[in-house]
């Protein structure tokens, strides 16, 4: 990770990554230090546990969470997790058209710091962008950026990125004085949706050559800008004793908008269709926002910032989303990751096989790989621009929806989960992580309702998406949270788990463990019910133990597993918001029992950067630092690294700190 001093005396400082918020006072100097730490391990990411984390979905509470409080989208006071997801902006979709205030990620912010005191436990924002999204089918308009209504959609989308990475990086949560920067969900079921459907053609023809520059140099202006705005809009009625009432703004949009909230301005106001200032109307309409905007299109300047030359295509716009992020959040700061699905070479179905490992590769991890290495290798290993711009981790996702939505609008979605589709699904994702230098997963939406059981007081029910409210008779569950936590409340052979009577049509959230499955398409043994299909296992009947710890989560982390995110979409949360319903406690109690003795990331390599402050060059021999421009690499366990300084022309060096001391050699245990 790279951090620059601005030492007015012309002093040049490296520090590494487990001290990089230390001033070195070196006076008209050039020193230099460098360290590693096995806490910043390829399968951990920087500013993250070094367990495999736990996330929920929330989002930014109208109040400030307490203790005790509830009904807020961020109410986890007594129910722990690491981190905590919302997906940007107003509508889910990435908002085509629209630049969308980074009020989520503020407010979030501002949440979790005050839930990390009440937790006890360090907190982190996770916002997930979609730049561009194919969740619904085809469609290129993500990557369009001329004029119209919605107009410039693509350098919007770009806005939207960078100002999210801006006030992640500018508010960090903050617990025990330590700052925990947020992270950054790239675009689910994109990647995946193009793969699976053979789209790229035609996203690459929406993609000219000069199409992402263009939308870059519009995002750069509006971001990079120094701007000046009275406001006079008071949208509580509060009159001259609101600070932020006829006052006079500098700085930045982002900056702006930040020195707003701290006077107080209401966010509603900025997330309504009507904020003068800034607002959620399509192409940001009447709002000071869309003048700037509007500025950028007709004379797009950006002093002090140098774009590279993004190729056409898609990866020429994966580059730029990359870029834009790294921009505005150095390494070691804001966190970022790209998706993809496990329905993304044929269809979901594949995890339901009886499959060796090399099996898997070529069913899907293989595959995957190329077309990720042939087509998108900046989503998740070094592409044009260089190392110091790979993301920090891969993202793969569940079908958004518990298991018993089985056939969600009449149509199969493949979600019924036994332990063989869970090892097949880990093995795959640990494969494709080894084909990338064993870069991090994170494990997204997953799905966190459980299995019910027979006297259970308050087993979960379907919620009715229309109403909001849930329907008696009708439960919700999964398999995930038992698969990695176990159940004791199960007998061995599920002999209590619930059993609904059989209906025609077939529900699967009223029959439960009587549902009878599809075994052509779940490859079980005809006539299966889904207690029956549970139990199998390893080819057996009646041979896998739900009511016990099994050690899967030893199995994620030796598959590169750093983080598992709990709920989304329509599935169960940890706690109960938006339409996440939760469990009246099971999996949060489940989450906080496992912090007593958490499962470690498991990883071979160590991540070595440094952080630079002033002017001069660092090397690695082996490879890998040339910072500058590339201020961290990996290195095998064992690996002596030798880092090099070359003070740039007027500047001295005068020695090294931090873990390396002269001679600047780095090895590991």
């Amino acid at each position: 990770m790279v951090r620059f001093f601005g030492l007015s005396s012309g002093a040049w400082s490296v520090r590494a990554a487990k001290v990089m918020a230390l001033q070195l006072g070196c006076g008209a100097l050039f020193c230099a230090s460098g360290a590693f730490s096995s806490s910043h391990a390829a399968g951990t990411v920087p500013g993250w546990p070094t367990y495999v984390a736990m996330g929920a979905i929330g989002g930014p509470n109208a109040t400030d969470p307490t203790a005790t409080s509830t009904g807020g989208n961020d109410d986890f006071g007594g129910k722990p997790v690491d981190v905590v997801f919302k997906y940007a902006g107003a509508f889910g979709d990435g908002d085509p058209g629209i630049i969308d205030p980074p009020t989520n990620s503020l407010r979030m912010t501002g949440d979790l710091s005050i839930l990390s005191g009440i937790n006890n436990r360090a907190m982190r924002v996770a916002i997930v962008e979609y730049t561009a999204q194919m969740s619904n089918g085809a469609s290129a308009v993500d990557f369009s950026n001329a004029a119209g209504t919605p107009g410039y959609i693509m350098a919007r989308h770009l806005i939207t990125l960078g100002a999210d990475a801006i006030a992640l990086n500018d508010k960090p949560v903050v617990y025990n004085s330590t700052s925990y920067y947020g992270t950054l969900i790239l675009n689910p079921d994109l990647m995946g949706a193009i793969q699976q459907q053979s789209y790229l053609s035609s996203v690459n023809a929406a993609l000219p050559a000069g199409a992402v520059n263009t939308a870059v140099d519009q995002a750069l202006c509006f971001l990079t800008t120094s701007q000046s705005y009275f406001n006079t809009s008071d949208p509580n009625g509060v009159g001259s004793s609101a600070a932020y009432y006829h006052k006079t703004y500098t700085g930045t949009p982002v900056s702006i908008l930040e020195q707003m909230l701290a006077d107080r301005y209401p966010a509603y106001s900025f997330e309504g269709p009507s904020d003068p200032f800034w607002n959620i109307s399509t192409n940001n309409q009447n709002s000071q926002v869309g003048i700037w905007f509007n500025n950028c299109v007709s004379n797009p300047t950006h002093a002090g910032y140098t774009r590279p030359t993004f190729a056409a295509g898609f990866e020429g716009w994966v580059e730029a989303n990359n870029w834009l992020i790294r921009t505005f959040s150095p390494a070691g700061h804001v966190t970022f990751g790209w998706q993809d699905n496990p329905w993304a070479v044929t269809s979901g179905y594949w995890l339901h096989a009886d499959l060796t490992n090399s099996q898997i590769a070529t069913t899907y991890s293989t595959p995957l790989s190329n077309w990720l290495q042939t087509n998108a290798p900046s989503a998740i290993t070094t592409g044009a621009l260089g190392a110091g711009y790979v993301p920090n981790y891969f993202v793969f996702d569940r079908y958004e929806t518990d298991d018993s939505d089985t056939d969600r609008g009449g149509i199969p979605n493949a979600t019924l989960y036994n332990a063989r589709s869970w090892d097949n699904y880990l093995t795959a994702v640990g494969q494709v992580s080894a084909n990338f230098a064993d870069i991090p997963i994170m494990l997204w939406q997953i799905t966190g309702a459980h299995l019910p059981y027979t006297g259970e007081a308050n087993p979960t029910l379907k919620i009715n998406l229309n109403t909001g409210q849930p329907v008696a008779g009708q439960y919700a569950f999964s398999s995930a949270p038992v698969y990695f936590f176990g159940d004791s409340h199960l007998t061995a052979n599920l002999s209590n788990i619930l059993t609904g009577s059989i209906t025609n049509p077939q529900n699967a959230n009223t029959e439960v463990g009587n549902y009878q499955l599809d075994c052509g398409a779940y490859n079980c043994t005809s006539g299966s019910n889904y207690q029956q299909y549970l139990l199998a296992y390893q080819g057996q009947p009646n041979n896998f133990n739900w009511g016990q710890d099994n050690g899967k989560l030893a199995k994620a982390a030796a598959n590169h597993v750093f983080a598992i995110l709990w709920g989304g979409g329509f599935t169960t949360n940890v706690i109960k918001n938006f339409t996440n319903p939760d469990d009246h406690g099971w999996l949060a109690a489940k989450v906080i029992n496992y912090y007593v003795n958490p499962t470690p990331v498991t990883s071979s390599n160590y991540a070595l950067a440094v952080n630079v402050s002033g002017s001069g060059t660092v090397t690695s021999s082996p490879s890998g630092i040339n910072c500058g421009a590339t201020c961290s690499a990996n290195y095998a366990s064992g690996t002596q690294v030798t880092l090099a300084e070359t003070p740039s022309g007027g500047w001295t060096f005068t020695g090294w700190g931090g873990h390396v001391a002269a001679p600047a050699v780095v090895s590991w245990p």
